[in-house]
C-alpha cells in the first residue's frame, strides 16, 4: 500500500497510510488574517497568523489524523511516497457523522443564501411567503489557555473529542475542542455533562495539566436570526454544579446574523 514519510527538517514527523484504498494527505499551510476577519479571529480567541503542518486521511467512514506541527520560517518539510506494509498508528480516529455533516452543510448554505439574497422571497397562491433561518443553538466547544504546552492534556481526551485546533496562541498555549461521539448534539446540557466526565477521568498527570490552565470555559455557541422574537436557552443545575466542579465556567457566545 502507498504510504507518506513526513518528515521537519529531517526529522520523522509520521509514517501515514489508510490501506489498500481510502485518501491521503499531507497539508503545509500558513495563515495571516487581516481586516474584519481579525475581529472574527479575536473573538474566537485564534492566533492571526499561523503556519502549520497537517497529516491526514480517511478509510471508510473513518477520518485519521497524524501529529501535526507548527512551523518556522526556514523549516523545511519533505514527504517521501513509499509503499509499505504498515504505517504509524494514528493520533486520532473519529468516525464520519452523516446527520452532523448535513446540518453544517445546512448551516453553511443558509449562512450563503442569506448574505447574498437576504430573506427568500417565495411565490405561492396566498402571496409572498418569507422564509427565514431560526436562531439555533449550534454546539458547545471547550476552550482552555495555559501557560504550557496543552498537546498531552488534548491527548488525555481520546477519541471522545474532535480538535479543532491546539498549538500556540500568541504567548500562551491553547485548545479547542468539541465532542466527537454521535448522540443528542442539540442537548447544551448533555453535552458539557459529557466535557465534565471525560475531565473527571484523568490520570493525576493530566489533571494537574487542566488545573494549571489559566482558562476553562465551556462555549456554548447560538446562531442569531430573525425569528423567533427571543430566544431561551436554560442550563439544568446540575450541569452548573458539574462545571463547578471541575473548577471551569460557562460562557454563551451568540453570532450575528453577519457572522462568517
Amino acid at each position: 500500500m502507498i504510504v507518506f514519510d513526513v518528515c521537519v527538517n529531517d526529522r520523522k514527523l509520521c509514517r501515514a497510510g489508510v490501506g489498500e484504498d481510502g485518501v491521503l494527505d499531507t497539508i503545509v499551510n500558513w495563515v495571516k488574517l487581516i481586516g474584519p476577519a481579525t475581529d472574527n479571529a479575536r473573538r474566537l480567541r485564534k492566533p492571526l497568523e499561523e503556519m502549520r503542518v497537517e497529516v491526514g486521511g480517511l478509510s471508510g467512514e473513518t477520518h485519521r489524523r497524524w501529529p501535526g506541527r507548527n512551523l518556522k520560517v526556514g523549516d523545511r518539510v519533505t514527504i517521501a511516497v513509499a509503499a509499505a506494509d504498515a504505517f504509524d498508528p494514528p493520533a486520532r480516529e473519529v468516525p464520519r457523522d452523516p446527520k452532523l455533516v448535513d446540518r453544517q452543510e445546512k448551516r453553511y448554505y443558509l449562512r450563503l443564501k442569506q448574505k447574498f439574497e437576504g430573506p427568500a422571497e417565495q411565490s405561492s397562491k396566498g402571496g409572498k411567503q418569507v422564509v427565514e433561518e431560526n436562531t439555533t443553538f449550534l454546539n458547545v466547544d471547550l476552550d482552555i489557555w495555559s501557560r504550557s504546552p496543552l498537546e498531552p492534556l488534548v491527548e488525555a481526551f481520546g477519541k471522545k473529542v474532535l480538535v479543532l485546533h491546539v498549538g500556540k496562541e500568541g504567548r500562551r498555549h491553547g485548545a479547542h475542542l468539541e465532542l466527537a461521539a454521535s448522540g443528542d448534539r442539540n442537548n447544551s446540557d448533555q453535552l458539557i455533562r459529557r466535557f465534565v466526565t471525560l475531565v473527571k477521568k484523568f490520570p493525576h498527570s493530566s489533571r494537574t495539566l487542566w488545573n494549571r490552565a489559566q482558562v476553562r470555559e465551556f462555549n456554548v455557541g447560538i446562531q442569531a436570526a430573525a425569528k423567533p422574537f427571543s430566544y431561551g436557552l436554560r442550563l439544568e443545575q446540575k450541569t452548573l454544579d458539574a462545571i463547578a466542579s471541575i473548577n471551569a465556567r460557562l460562557v454563551i457566545t451568540v453570532y450575528g446574523t453577519g457572522s462568517p
